[in-house]
């Protein structure tokens, strides 16, 4: 399979450009098929082309027929045959390959279009014949021409050996998840390049070997588990002829990505309280050689005392240097310090040049989650890395952000300004590090400038450009899809804006995917604290009559209130001093409580309005019960707001006729008391106050 590292692109440049300068490399002698028509030539090196020379801006003529023979030039390698780094031909266009000297040997092909390309062809005798045969187009037409720029092949020739190849199936292996122990399944095949050599199949020995495991047999199966690159290797061997064959495929088994800088705003928010999820998943380099330092125990950081470590590369070609800052990938340094700002880093070439990573200034803020009261316990570190593609500016101008944490020691910490872990503008740029060899010993040393505060180093990672890395020896599964999920539910967005009701803890997965297709996952959890729940009750029903006042109070409904405070307000203003669960209301408002639960620190707000009416009493002066349902009774309007009224009706000679202690919806229909005029006597009260009504009424039938 191919490497994830590996850019293709560069290959295939690479081949562009060598078709238009391999004819002017001086050691290559040239065979154009149409120069040489007719001829046998003995060699063993050499470039073979169409009539064009190889150039492949140009193009073959129409109606060409030339015949050329390619002879082995020694013993040593009997079996001539050649490359094509290039072919294209039209439509009608055809190249034949036979296997021998002339035209009357077998055929082995017949190519035309794109068939050759890349492909590799041996005689199984001295001699190779080629013939080309182009049709009869017009050269005068742009459209005729396209697609006929011929042909580049290089000319070798090889022993007996060197043509018997070994295969592995299947070519293209998937990337394998980590600890699923999967097993795979391999088949080997094997023969000689020019299909027509003799050899009996059956006769082949294989042998495989993956680490220390090997087995014998044409079929292998074998399980992969951990994460790493892993070459299958399998070796042929021929009895008959004594040769042996080689091939390797290599399996890629997904590192494990970690996931620092996947956060929640808050750990605990309340009721309805919006926040926010940031999930961040980083991939995790998998490497055949050291690319980091691991301190155990890890460094204290000291004025006393600079942090000096090294890391030797030797992977790399002979001579490869650094051009530009894009050829530093990142520099890390897993580090906990009270203070940031008194950290200076730099980094040392195995030139001798040095650079500054971190300057010691800037916020004073932690790195990591540092052990404060105690600088000789180590803290927990967070990896910050240099890159010439940061996330942040350098150290000393971006600003920190907040957290809380229980520190190694059990302290707790809240609002704590801290540096994001991540990548950071270094404060000198890479490209100082231009001409400095990737081979050799690089240094990192970090020097602690304060006089106060302590920290620690547990290590530090250097990674240049994939592109110098040989395929075996790195790789990295990139992230291809991430999601987040609240009980198996999908959450939209990342950064994930979330608000919920239900109180308790609720936990969110942050998944990712890989480009091998294995997912990994962590959780964060959120607490969801109550808000208060309480109602305003009226001592008086509203609306109140005009000049009345109530009182409001506050009922909790979901705890005993104890530990609630209060702020009132009327038409969203505060009322000053109005801080307690009751409240004398007089002025038509709307009248807002804001309480707020000390031990939870969540906040509600519960409204009322208070609103008046017209509670003047309408006393008729004459009521007709007739029974005709109309003016039956002697209704008083509006009385309803006086509970407990008293009434006393007399006739003209003063004779108590009707009399009522709570005078309300239970009328006097005037009884068998004849028509005339009647006097009454109404007593009321409201608020504490008591009133008098006095009047006459007269009944009419």
């Amino acid at each position: 399979m191919g490497h994830p590292l590996f850019h293709p692109g560069a290959s295939l440049l690479f081949v562009v450009v060598f078709y238009l300068t391999a004819l002017s490399a001086p050691a290559q002698v040239v065979f154009p098929i149409d120069q040489h028509h007719g001829q046998t030539i003995e060699t063993c090196s050499g470039i073979f082309t169409d009539s064009s020379g190889g150039d492949t801006l140009a193009f073959y003529g129409p109606g060409e027929d030339f015949r050329l023979t390619l002879c082995s030039a020694g013993p040593d390698a009997p079996y001539p045959g050649v490359r094509f780094d290039f072919f294209r031909l039209g439509q009608g266009d055809f190249l034949f390959v036979y296997d021998g000297s002339d035209a009357t040997a077998p055929l082995l092909l017949q190519a035309t279009a794109e068939d050759l390309s890349g492909r590799r062809i041996y005689g199984s005798g001295q001699c190779l014949h080629f013939r080309f045969t182009s049709s009869e187009f017009d050269p005068a037409q742009p459209g005729e021409v396209a697609g006929r720029q011929g042909w580049v092949a290089h000319i070798d020739c090889a022993s007996l050996c060197e043509l018997f190849e070994a295969f592995i199936f299947p070519e293209e292996i998937p990337g394998l998840c980590p600890f699923a122990d999967e097993t795979l399944s391999f088949s080997g095949s094997a023969g000689y390049l020019p299909e027509n050599l003799d050899t009996d199949p059956a006769a082949l020995a294989y042998s495989w070997t993956v680490g220390d495991f090997a087995h014998e047999g044409q079929q292998m199966s074998h399980a992969f588990d951990e994460p790493g690159v892993y070459p299958v290797h399998l070796t042929v061997a021929d009895p008959a002829t004594g040769c042996l064959a080689h091939a390797v495929e290599l399996v890629f088994v997904a590192t494990i990505p970690t996931f620092e800088g996947t956060v929640v705003s808050v750990d605990s928010a309340c009721a309805g309280e919006t926040f926010t999820l940031a999930g961040r998943a980083n991939p995790t380099v998998w490497t055949g050689f050291p690319t980091s330092v691991v301190e155990d125990p890890p460094f204290l950081t000291q004025p006393a005392q600079a942090y000096v470590s090294s890391l030797e590369f030797d992977v790399f070609d002979p001579g490869v240097e650094i051009l530009s800052a894009e050829d530093i990938d990142r520099v890390c340094i897993l580090v906990e310090h009270t203070d940031q700002g008194q950290l200076r880093v730099e980094l040392q070439s195995p030139d001798g040049t040095s650079m500054l990573l971190k300057a010691a200034s800037g916020p004073t803020a932690n790195l990591g989650e540092p052990v404060v009261f105690n600088g000789n316990t180590p803290g927990r570190g967070y990896s910050y890395c240099f890159s010439p593609l940061p996330q942040f500016g350098t150290m000393e101008v971006t600003t920190p952000r907040f957290h809380e944490y229980i520190d190694q020691a059990g302290n707790y910490y809240f609002n704590a300004a801290y540096m994001p872990p991540g990548n950071y503008t270094p404060q000198d740029s890479f490209n100082q590090l231009a001409g400095s060899t990737l081979n050799g010993e690089w240094v990192l040393r970090v020097t602690d400038q304060g006089d106060g505060g302590a920290g620690h180093v547990f290590g530090w990672s250097l990674f240049f450009d994939e592109a110098f890395y040989p395929d075996s020896l790195i790789f990295v599964p990139e992230i291809v899809a991430q999601q987040w999920y609240r009980n198996g539910v999908a959450v939209q967005g990342n950064p994930a804006a979330v608000s919920l009701t239900e109180t308790g803890d609720h936990f969110f997965l942050f998944e990712v995917t890989d480009e091998f297709g294995c997912t990994h996952d962590t959780t964060l959890t959120v607490n969801i604290r109550p808000l208060p729940e309480a109602e305003i009750v009226s001592e008086l029903e509203l609306p109140v009559c005009e000049g009345d006042s109530t009182v409001f109070t506050v009922l909790p409904r979901n705890n005993d209130g104890l530990h609630w405070t209060y702020q009132w307000q009327a038409n969203g203003v505060d009322l000053p001093g109005r801080i307690h669960d009751t409240l004398m209301v007089k002025q038509p408002a709307t009248y807002t409580v804001v309480v707020t639960d000390n031990h939870t620190g969540c906040t509600d707000f519960f409204d009322k309005t208070f609103s008046e009416q017209n509670c003047d009493l309408t006393i008729p002066n004459v009521f007709t019960p007739n029974g005709d349902g109309i003016n039956d009774e002697f209704e008083i309007l509006n009385l309803e707001h006086y509970p407990n009224a008293q009434i006393v009706v007399f006739n003209r000679w003063g004779k108590k006729v009707f009399e009522h202690h709570d005078y309300y919806n239970n009328w006097w229909d005037g009884g068998n008391a004849p028509d005339g005029v009647y006097f009454y006597v109404l007593q009321y009260s409201r608020m504490g106050e008591t009133r008098y009504a006095e009047g006459a009424v007269t009944i009419i039938r």
